[in-house]
């Protein structure tokens, strides 16, 4: 009787450490263009005809015209637009701003320039808002930047130089800083990635953070997060970098683990395993 009552605590204390896993989902484009099946995929995850999508514009140079699109593409489909246009960082703190955002089942950042989420909505009440709608169970899409803003390390966009060069390799390489953290902590996303060439920048950061998932996502494909599975979604491929058994010492690796995968493929970012 007491190895099993020893048995029931041991478990209830385990599954009151273990985080929950958010019950919304991430649509992560790689840019380039958006599919319809990854539309539709953005659209079906913030409750279809029934929801309520806030457009964070914040990245683009044009918000009004991004803005529009979006309004136009959202009445199409039968879903309400709500404009979270945050222009400055006291934007994100105002309350009827974050009133609208409480309402919204699905929210979308543009692309452009992702520094401009890192200057004005990182480590605000708005992120802070988001992020506790999307555990409740609200979409989360980006593309281009807003796909660079998921991670919790985000990429820059320069080099240890300050400047735009892909050529540098190796730890350090690459400057980076926080980003809106809704991928699980241990994972770095990068985009336009094989039509841009960008595996120097993705392998440089994975060899500085060894513990990290490092998920390039090309054009005009995503990932869709949903529960602690990524599935890939579109026209081009996801490339993989897994360093759990990587070894590296002095700007060199062995053993790193990398997979391709293309649409209807998946990847468990907890085991790390690839289905089908």
């Amino acid at each position: 009787m007491k190895t099993l009552l020893l048995a029931l605590l041991l478990a209830c204390v385990g599954s009151q450490a273990a985080p929950l896993a958010p019950k919304g989902t991430l649509v992560i484009v790689g840019g380039g263009g958006m599919p319809k099946e990854i539309l539709d995929a953005f659209l079906r995850a913030s409750g279809g005809r029934s929801g309520i999508v806030g457009i964070i514009p914040t990245s683009t140079s044009d918000p009004e015209g991004a803005l529009r699109e979006w309004k136009a593409d959202l009445d199409a489909a039968g879903l309400s637009c709500v404009a979270l246009d945050v222009r400055e960082r006291s934007d994100a703190s105002k309350p009827d701003l974050l009133a609208q955002a409480r309402r919204c089942t699905g929210f979308w950042f543009t692309g452009g320039d992702q520094n401009l989420v890192g200057d004005k909505i990182v480590g605000t009440p708005l992120q802070a808002l988001v992020r506790e709608r999307y555990e409740a169970g609200a979409a989360i899409g980006g593309t281009s930047a807003g796909a660079a803003i998921m991670s919790r390390i985000m990429f820059t966009g320069e080099d240890r130089l300050g400047q735009e060069a892909l050529s540098e390799f190796g730890p350090g390489a690459y400057r980076t800083r926080d980003g809106m953290g809704f991928l699980p902590p241990a994972v770095i996303v990068d985009q336009h990635f094989l039509r841009r060439s960008r595996q120097n920048r993705l392998f440089s950061l994975v060899m500085e953070h060894p513990d990290h998932l490092g998920l390039g996502i090309d054009e005009a494909t995503a990932l869709v997060v949903k529960d602690g599975t990524a599935t890939v979604v579109g026209e081009r491929a996801v490339m993989v970098f897994d360093p759990g058994v990587m070894k590296g010492a002095d700007g060199t690796f062995r053993d790193l683990r990398i997979h391709v995968l293309r649409a209807g493929q998946s990847l468990d970012l907890g085991t790390r395993a690839v289905r089908p």
